[in-house]
């Protein structure tokens, strides 16, 4: 008789004590199934917001806006925008790139003064980052060059503003003055991120380049590149060059990766998934030494037996860690289907955390996705059937030292 043909009828005398292993192998593979497919998604869900929102692929701007925390005054922006965009645009993999001002208002609502942000752009240059239409709830999207905005759905509450209504704002100007502007509300939009939908307008670039008096400059210019996100770094180098040869002075193309300290922030929440791996695995570890260290000390007499009759201490190793891995890659086949399960279906439907981050202003979406891959499987596979090795292992040594003839006066 095999070794795997002995173990597996072992595994079937004790169905309690399978039972029980076997759960505790699914629970921990099921968890850690999730857990890294939460983790994968709710970190490329925020960069993925955040290169959309706030970044692009790449972002050209003033190099004295490269360490600023604060909104860039309107006087240090971007100038002779049209030949710099017209450069961007020749350097090869460029697929898109559009020019944005930022600013901020003190807006007249009912209950008095409310600060807010605009921002200028080219609706129809945005394909692949701020998609509004994506995002409208009311009425549509502002055309490019129209005197239209379109709100976000908190901001527009607090305004008590309506499709149709008239925005009025006073900004500051590119010289120091007061620019007034009058526009159309033409949208409401839901973004799903807080900071957004309380705070933010949108605008047309070319009447805000007006009323700000920034007639050919903007104070960024988003950038998408082919090769997505992984090929920033080197197209930013690429977008400098030619930035550079065209004589461009004081012009930085800085790699999404670069822009603040947002990467480096978030950094950490993949090595905390790591790190929750190995406590999951640490946990699934003790609770199944424990049950297979049970399960030996109760078969003291049937292994003194089995030594008895030529099993070496090797042969009764194999053996125990044989029954470990059985148990163990059926209880890591039911955790993976349950993991992977729970995953993908709340992969569509989402988690929502809007009550939780709705005062945190990041440009992140309050609705988190799991994303189960194929390697979020392979991991919590490895997790499990390691776990069930490592768990066998000091049981089967413990059995293996067993003396025949004292295991077979045992009780």
């Amino acid at each position: 008789m095999s070794i795997a043909t002995l173990a597996f009828r072992n595994t079937k005398r004790h169905p309690g004590r399978s039972l029980l292993t076997m759960l505790a192998f699914t629970a921990a593979v099921a968890t850690a199934t999730f857990m890294d497919a939460y983790m994968t998604g709710a970190v490329d869900g925020f960069f993925q917001s955040y290169v959309r929102i706030e970044a692009g692929h790449v972002k050209t701007m003033p190099e004295l806006a490269a360490d600023r925390v604060r909104i860039l005054p309107l006087d240090d922006g971007l100038r002779n925008l049209d030949s710099l965009m017209t450069v961007i645009e020749s350097v090869d993999g460029v697929v898109q790139a559009s020019a944005r001002i930022r600013f901020g208002v003190l807006l007249d609502g009912p209950e008095g003064a409310v600060p807010a942000f605009g921002t200028a752009l080219t609706p129809s240059r945005e394909h692949g980052l701020m998609e509004l239409d994506e995002w409208v709830s009311e009425g549509f999207c502002p055309a490019d060059g129209a005197d239209e905005v379109m709100i976000g759905s908190a901001l527009a509450e607090k305004l008590g503003l309506t499709i149709g209504d008239e925005f009025f704002f006073v900004a500051s100007t590119s010289y120091g003055g007061l620019g007034p502007g009058v526009y159309t509300v033409s949208g409401i939009f839901h973004s799903g991120i807080t900071m957004l939908d309380r705070r933010t307008f949108y605008l047309p670039l070319v009447p805000a380049q007006y009323q700000l008096a920034m007639e050919d400059r903007a104070l960024e210019i988003a950038i998408m590149v082919e090769g997505g996100m992984d090929a920033s770094l080197m197209a930013a180098d690429e977008i400098q060059a030619a930035i550079d040869d065209a004589g461009f002075e004081d012009v930085i193309a800085v790699p999404w990766q670069k822009q603040g300290n947002v990467y480096e922030m978030m950094a950490p929440a993949q090595v905390f998934s790591v790190i929750l791996m190995g406590l999951l695995g640490i946990i699934a570890l003790t609770t199944v030494i424990n049950t297979v260290l049970m399960s030996v000390m109760a078969r003291t007499r049937e292994i003194g037996a089995l030594r008895a009759l030529g099993f070496d201490r090797s042969t009764v190793i194999r053996m125990i860690l044989t029954e470990s891995a059985i148990v163990g890659f059926v209880g890591t086949i039911l955790g993976l289907i349950i993991g992977m399960a729970v995953s993908i279906w709340l992969g569509h439907v989402g988690i929502d955390f809007s009550e939780i981050v709705k005062h945190i202003d990041l440009p992140m979406n309050t609705t988190f996705y799991p994303e189960a891959s194929l390697f979020t499987a392979i991991r919590a596979s490895l997790l499990g059937l390691t776990v069930a090795i490592l768990a066998a292992w000091y049981p089967a040594r413990v059995a293996a030292r067993l003396e025949p003839a004292k295991a077979l006066r045992s009780a």
